[in-house]
């Protein structure tokens, strides 16, 4: 994901939870549909199918805001 010099922009909360990990399978799901920033791309529709997808992942002692700050950087290309 293109976080050069931007390391500190998206701050993930500290997550408690034992054992957690983001699986391959799941980042490779974020990343099959990455925004490049083309003139014929949504941003807006990017962010909904971002949203539609992490709103179906579920971690014990998670909260999902933390899953979608980390999954972001992913999305993008």
């Amino acid at each position: 994901a293109p976080t050069e010099g931007y390391e500190d922009v998206i701050v993930v909360p500290a997550i408690t939870a034992d054992n957690f990990e983001l699986k391959h399978g799941l980042l490779t799901l974020v990343q099959n549909k990455q925004f490049s920033r083309h003139d014929k791309e949504d941003p807006h529709a990017h962010v909904r199918y971002f949203n539609k997808i992490t709103s179906t992942m579920k971690f014990s002692n998670v909260p999902n805001t933390s899953i979608k700050l980390m999954l972001f950087p992913f999305s993008l290309e």
